[in-house]
Protein backbone atom coordinates (compact mmCIF):
# COMPACT_ATOMS: atom_id res chain seq x y z
CA UNK A 1 0.00 0.00 0.00
CA UNK A 2 1.32 3.59 -0.46
CA UNK A 3 2.52 6.22 1.94
CA UNK A 4 -0.46 7.59 3.82
CA UNK A 5 1.51 10.97 4.43
CA UNK A 6 0.95 14.20 2.84
CA UNK A 7 2.60 17.50 3.09
CA UNK A 8 0.23 19.91 5.58
CA UNK A 9 -2.46 21.57 3.42
CA UNK A 10 -2.66 25.37 2.63
CA UNK A 11 -4.98 27.22 5.25
CA UNK A 12 -6.10 30.80 4.80
CA UNK A 13 -4.98 34.00 6.46
CA UNK A 14 -6.87 36.90 5.84
CA UNK A 15 -10.09 37.01 8.20
CA UNK A 16 -12.27 36.64 5.30
CA UNK A 17 -10.81 33.80 3.60
CA UNK A 18 -10.62 31.85 7.25
CA UNK A 19 -14.49 32.70 8.19
CA UNK A 20 -15.23 30.93 4.74
CA UNK A 21 -12.73 27.94 5.24
CA UNK A 22 -14.82 28.02 8.52
CA UNK A 23 -18.16 27.84 6.95
CA UNK A 24 -17.22 25.30 3.95
CA UNK A 25 -14.90 23.11 5.90
CA UNK A 26 -18.04 20.41 6.63
CA UNK A 27 -20.31 20.03 3.66
CA UNK A 28 -22.95 18.08 6.06
CA UNK A 29 -23.34 16.27 9.48
CA UNK A 30 -27.18 14.70 8.31
CA UNK A 31 -25.39 11.81 7.32
CA UNK A 32 -23.52 11.41 10.66
CA UNK A 33 -26.89 12.36 12.62
CA UNK A 34 -28.73 10.04 10.77
CA UNK A 35 -26.23 7.08 11.96
CA UNK A 36 -25.51 8.47 15.19
CA UNK A 37 -29.70 8.76 16.23
CA UNK A 38 -31.93 7.69 13.36
CA UNK A 39 -33.95 4.56 13.76
CA UNK A 40 -31.31 2.27 13.01
CA UNK A 41 -28.99 3.38 15.80
CA UNK A 42 -28.27 1.80 19.02
CA UNK A 43 -29.49 3.61 22.05
CA UNK A 44 -26.41 5.62 24.04
CA UNK A 45 -24.32 5.29 21.03
CA UNK A 46 -23.17 8.97 20.76
CA UNK A 47 -22.43 8.45 25.02
CA UNK A 48 -20.48 4.96 23.94
CA UNK A 49 -18.54 6.29 21.74
CA UNK A 50 -17.32 9.74 24.11
CA UNK A 51 -16.73 6.97 26.74
CA UNK A 52 -14.56 4.94 24.16
CA UNK A 53 -12.87 7.98 23.34
CA UNK A 54 -12.05 9.13 26.73
CA UNK A 55 -14.13 12.32 26.61
CA UNK A 56 -16.29 14.19 28.64
CA UNK A 57 -20.41 13.89 28.20
CA UNK A 58 -21.16 16.30 25.94
CA UNK A 59 -25.11 16.19 26.16
CA UNK A 60 -27.49 16.83 23.05
CA UNK A 61 -24.94 16.68 20.48
CA UNK A 62 -27.31 17.36 17.89
CA UNK A 63 -29.07 19.97 20.22
CA UNK A 64 -25.81 21.63 20.66
CA UNK A 65 -24.95 21.86 16.94
CA UNK A 66 -28.64 23.64 16.62
CA UNK A 67 -28.03 26.40 18.91
CA UNK A 68 -24.22 26.82 17.22
CA UNK A 69 -26.08 26.73 13.82
CA UNK A 70 -28.42 29.60 14.68
CA UNK A 71 -25.77 31.41 16.23
CA UNK A 72 -23.75 31.41 13.16
CA UNK A 73 -26.66 32.40 10.75
CA UNK A 74 -27.88 34.86 12.88
CA UNK A 75 -23.91 36.72 13.05
CA UNK A 76 -23.57 35.94 9.07
CA UNK A 77 -27.15 38.25 8.33
CA UNK A 78 -26.46 41.24 11.48
CA UNK A 79 -22.84 40.94 11.73
CA UNK A 80 -23.36 40.18 15.68
CA UNK A 81 -25.19 38.10 18.67
CA UNK A 82 -26.38 39.24 21.77
CA UNK A 83 -24.78 39.07 24.75
CA UNK A 84 -27.24 36.90 26.35
CA UNK A 85 -26.67 34.35 23.37
CA UNK A 86 -23.40 34.39 23.14
CA UNK A 87 -23.00 33.97 27.24
CA UNK A 88 -24.94 30.47 26.73
CA UNK A 89 -22.23 29.36 24.13
CA UNK A 90 -18.71 30.88 24.91
CA UNK A 91 -17.29 28.22 26.90
CA UNK A 92 -17.84 25.41 24.33
CA UNK A 93 -14.86 26.26 22.60
CA UNK A 94 -12.52 24.70 24.40
CA UNK A 95 -14.91 21.66 25.43
CA UNK A 96 -14.96 20.83 21.78
CA UNK A 97 -11.83 21.31 21.31
CA UNK A 98 -11.19 18.72 23.84
CA UNK A 99 -13.56 16.29 22.62
CA UNK A 100 -12.19 16.23 18.66
CA UNK A 101 -8.59 15.92 20.57
CA UNK A 102 -10.08 12.73 22.05
CA UNK A 103 -12.49 11.57 19.31
CA UNK A 104 -9.23 11.89 16.63
CA UNK A 105 -7.04 10.03 19.24
CA UNK A 106 -9.61 7.03 19.64
CA UNK A 107 -9.48 6.17 16.14
CA UNK A 108 -5.99 6.58 15.92
CA UNK A 109 -5.62 4.38 18.29
CA UNK A 110 -7.83 1.56 16.95
CA UNK A 111 -6.22 1.89 13.65
CA UNK A 112 -3.03 1.68 15.69
CA UNK A 113 -4.76 -1.84 17.32
CA UNK A 114 -4.85 -3.48 13.28
CA UNK A 115 -0.94 -3.74 13.37
CA UNK A 116 0.99 -3.51 10.37
CA UNK A 117 2.69 -6.75 9.98
CA UNK A 118 -0.32 -8.85 11.07
CA UNK A 119 -1.30 -11.54 8.47
CA UNK A 120 -4.54 -10.37 6.33
CA UNK A 121 -6.47 -12.84 7.92
CA UNK A 122 -5.69 -11.76 11.59
CA UNK A 123 -6.05 -8.10 10.45
CA UNK A 124 -9.46 -8.40 9.02
CA UNK A 125 -10.60 -10.03 12.24
CA UNK A 126 -9.01 -7.58 14.05
CA UNK A 127 -10.79 -5.10 11.72
CA UNK A 128 -13.94 -6.33 12.92
CA UNK A 129 -13.52 -5.83 16.35
CA UNK A 130 -12.21 -2.66 16.07
CA UNK A 131 -15.21 -1.89 13.97
CA UNK A 132 -17.49 -3.66 16.66
CA UNK A 133 -16.31 -2.84 20.22
CA UNK A 134 -14.17 0.48 19.45
CA UNK A 135 -16.67 1.66 17.58
CA UNK A 136 -14.76 3.12 14.63
CA UNK A 137 -17.15 3.96 12.24
CA UNK A 138 -19.64 5.72 15.19
CA UNK A 139 -15.83 8.09 16.31
CA UNK A 140 -15.69 9.28 12.65
CA UNK A 141 -19.57 10.23 12.34
CA UNK A 142 -19.09 11.34 15.86
CA UNK A 143 -15.84 13.41 15.22
CA UNK A 144 -17.56 15.38 12.15
CA UNK A 145 -20.48 16.66 14.30
CA UNK A 146 -18.47 17.83 17.26
CA UNK A 147 -16.07 19.50 14.61
CA UNK A 148 -18.50 21.11 12.73
CA UNK A 149 -19.34 22.36 16.00
CA UNK A 150 -16.09 23.88 16.30
CA UNK A 151 -16.06 25.74 13.10
CA UNK A 152 -19.60 26.91 14.34
CA UNK A 153 -18.52 28.37 17.71
CA UNK A 154 -15.18 29.94 15.93
CA UNK A 155 -17.08 31.79 13.27
CA UNK A 156 -19.54 33.41 16.59
CA UNK A 157 -16.13 33.94 18.56
CA UNK A 158 -14.52 35.75 15.66
CA UNK A 159 -17.65 38.48 15.45
CA UNK A 160 -17.28 38.99 19.09
CA UNK A 161 -13.88 39.28 19.31
CA UNK A 162 -12.39 43.19 20.00
CA UNK A 163 -9.90 44.43 17.47
CA UNK A 164 -7.19 44.21 19.93
CA UNK A 165 -7.30 40.61 19.76
CA UNK A 166 -8.21 39.51 16.81
CA UNK A 167 -4.95 38.27 15.45
CA UNK A 168 -4.92 35.85 17.89
CA UNK A 169 -8.70 34.92 17.52
CA UNK A 170 -7.38 33.99 13.94
CA UNK A 171 -4.95 31.92 15.21
CA UNK A 172 -6.32 30.07 16.99
CA UNK A 173 -9.41 29.24 13.96
CA UNK A 174 -6.78 28.75 11.47
CA UNK A 175 -5.11 26.32 13.68
CA UNK A 176 -8.30 24.21 14.14
CA UNK A 177 -8.39 24.35 9.92
CA UNK A 178 -4.57 23.21 9.77
CA UNK A 179 -5.34 19.91 12.32
CA UNK A 180 -8.45 18.97 10.46
CA UNK A 181 -6.71 19.29 7.09
CA UNK A 182 -3.78 17.31 8.17
CA UNK A 183 -4.70 15.06 10.70
CA UNK A 184 -8.82 14.60 9.50
CA UNK A 185 -7.21 13.52 6.12
CA UNK A 186 -4.18 11.09 7.61
CA UNK A 187 -7.37 9.36 9.63
CA UNK A 188 -9.41 8.90 6.14
CA UNK A 189 -6.44 7.32 4.54
CA UNK A 190 -5.28 5.17 7.29
CA UNK A 191 -8.85 3.77 7.38
CA UNK A 192 -8.95 3.16 3.97
CA UNK A 193 -5.86 1.55 3.41
CA UNK A 194 -6.84 -0.71 6.49
CA UNK A 195 -9.91 -1.66 5.47
CA UNK A 196 -8.56 -2.34 1.64
CA UNK A 197 -6.51 -5.46 3.13
CA UNK A 198 -9.46 -7.66 2.85
CA UNK A 199 -9.11 -7.62 -1.11
CA UNK A 200 -5.26 -9.14 -0.39
CA UNK A 201 -4.40 -12.61 -1.11
CA UNK A 202 -5.35 -15.22 -3.43
CA UNK A 203 -8.91 -15.41 -4.79
CA UNK A 204 -9.46 -18.56 -2.63
CA UNK A 205 -8.28 -16.73 0.50
CA UNK A 206 -11.03 -13.62 -0.71
CA UNK A 207 -14.07 -16.03 -1.35
CA UNK A 208 -13.30 -17.15 2.53
CA UNK A 209 -13.03 -13.89 4.00
CA UNK A 210 -16.52 -12.86 1.96
CA UNK A 211 -18.28 -16.07 2.91
CA UNK A 212 -19.36 -15.15 6.24
CA UNK A 213 -22.31 -12.69 6.40
CA UNK A 214 -21.32 -11.08 9.72
CA UNK A 215 -17.78 -10.07 7.85
CA UNK A 216 -18.91 -8.62 4.67
CA UNK A 217 -22.09 -6.40 7.12
CA UNK A 218 -18.98 -5.29 9.52
CA UNK A 219 -16.77 -4.35 6.49
CA UNK A 220 -19.69 -2.52 4.45
CA UNK A 221 -20.49 -0.65 7.37
CA UNK A 222 -17.24 0.99 7.92
CA UNK A 223 -16.74 1.18 4.27
CA UNK A 224 -20.18 3.38 4.12
CA UNK A 225 -18.83 5.12 7.88
CA UNK A 226 -15.60 6.20 5.57
CA UNK A 227 -17.65 7.01 2.61
CA UNK A 228 -19.76 9.73 4.81
CA UNK A 229 -16.22 10.78 6.50
CA UNK A 230 -14.82 11.42 2.78
CA UNK A 231 -17.90 13.15 1.87
CA UNK A 232 -18.89 15.33 4.84
CA UNK A 233 -15.26 16.57 5.00
CA UNK A 234 -15.16 17.63 1.57
CA UNK A 235 -12.03 15.07 1.18
CA UNK A 236 -12.07 14.87 -2.81
CA UNK A 237 -12.52 18.59 -3.42
CA UNK A 238 -9.14 19.42 -0.49
CA UNK A 239 -7.28 16.88 -2.58
CA UNK A 240 -6.94 14.21 0.82
CA UNK A 241 -6.73 11.23 -1.53
CA UNK A 242 -5.18 12.49 -4.51
CA UNK A 243 -1.85 10.48 -3.31
CA UNK A 244 -3.61 7.54 -2.56
CA UNK A 245 -2.41 4.17 -3.90
CA UNK A 246 -5.06 3.01 -6.70
CA UNK A 247 -5.29 -0.11 -5.26
CA UNK A 248 -6.80 0.96 -2.34
CA UNK A 249 -10.02 2.59 -4.34
CA UNK A 250 -10.20 -0.43 -6.40
CA UNK A 251 -10.45 -2.80 -3.34
CA UNK A 252 -13.34 -0.53 -1.61
CA UNK A 253 -14.66 0.22 -4.64
CA UNK A 254 -15.13 -3.81 -5.13
CA UNK A 255 -17.31 -3.80 -1.60
CA UNK A 256 -20.01 -2.45 -3.47
CA UNK A 257 -20.11 -6.14 -5.29
CA UNK A 258 -17.84 -8.03 -3.40
CA UNK A 259 -17.16 -10.60 -6.22
CA UNK A 260 -15.57 -7.98 -8.32
CA UNK A 261 -12.45 -8.57 -5.37
CA UNK A 262 -12.44 -12.18 -6.73
CA UNK A 263 -12.26 -11.61 -10.43
CA UNK A 264 -11.91 -13.79 -13.45
CA UNK A 265 -14.18 -17.33 -13.61
CA UNK A 266 -14.24 -17.57 -9.97
CA UNK A 267 -15.81 -14.72 -9.52
CA UNK A 268 -18.53 -15.70 -11.84
CA UNK A 269 -18.71 -19.09 -10.59
CA UNK A 270 -19.07 -17.84 -7.01
CA UNK A 271 -21.59 -15.03 -8.41
CA UNK A 272 -24.13 -17.91 -9.63
CA UNK A 273 -23.39 -20.19 -6.41
CA UNK A 274 -24.56 -17.34 -4.07
CA UNK A 275 -27.32 -16.24 -6.76
CA UNK A 276 -28.66 -20.27 -6.25
CA UNK A 277 -27.90 -20.14 -2.34
CA UNK A 278 -30.26 -16.68 -2.21
CA UNK A 279 -32.50 -17.93 -4.60
CA UNK A 280 -32.88 -21.13 -1.96
CA UNK A 281 -33.64 -19.04 1.28
CA UNK A 282 -35.88 -16.72 -0.37
CA UNK A 283 -37.95 -20.06 -1.20
CA UNK A 284 -37.32 -21.63 1.91
CA UNK A 285 -38.57 -18.61 3.76
CA UNK A 286 -42.01 -18.31 1.90
CA UNK A 287 -42.46 -21.54 2.22
CA UNK A 288 -41.87 -21.04 5.80
CA UNK A 289 -44.42 -18.28 5.77
CA UNK A 290 -47.16 -19.91 3.62
CA UNK A 291 -46.77 -23.48 6.44
CA UNK A 292 -47.03 -20.71 9.12
CA UNK A 293 -50.09 -19.22 7.76
CA UNK A 294 -51.74 -22.35 6.88
CA UNK A 295 -51.31 -23.26 10.83
CA UNK A 296 -53.10 -19.57 11.78
CA UNK A 297 -55.73 -20.33 9.79
CA UNK A 298 -56.07 -24.04 11.13
CA UNK A 299 -55.91 -22.99 14.51
CA UNK A 300 -58.37 -19.77 14.15
CA UNK A 301 -60.71 -22.54 12.73
CA UNK A 302 -60.14 -25.11 15.30
CA UNK A 303 -60.98 -21.66 18.07
CA UNK A 304 -64.17 -20.98 15.83
CA UNK A 305 -65.68 -24.31 16.53
CA UNK A 306 -64.86 -25.48 20.13
CA UNK A 307 -66.33 -21.38 20.46
CA UNK A 308 -69.67 -22.64 18.41
CA UNK A 309 -69.63 -26.51 20.13
CA UNK A 310 -69.73 -24.42 23.45
CA UNK A 311 -72.51 -21.91 22.52
CA UNK A 312 -74.32 -24.81 21.60
CA UNK A 313 -73.99 -26.97 25.26
CA UNK A 314 -74.81 -23.66 26.69
CA UNK A 315 -78.28 -23.62 25.43
CA UNK A 316 -78.91 -27.04 25.93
Amino acid sequence: MADTSKPTAAVPTAPDAVLEALRGAVASVEAAVVRLEGDDAAPGTVDRVLDLAGAEPAGDIVATHNVLTRAASMVDHTGGLPDRDWQSIADLGEVLARTVTRLRGHVSSSLDDLGLDAAVGEHVELLQKVAVEEALGETLQLLVIVEDCLFLWHRVHLARTPDDELRDALTSARQVLADHFTQDAELLRRARAALARFAEGTPIEVVRRLSSGRTTKVLAGLRQDFDDFRWACRADEAGWLDDEDPVIAEALDSMSSPLKAVGGVLGDVFERGRARVTETWSRSEASESAASGSADSGSTASGSDESTTAGSDDRQ
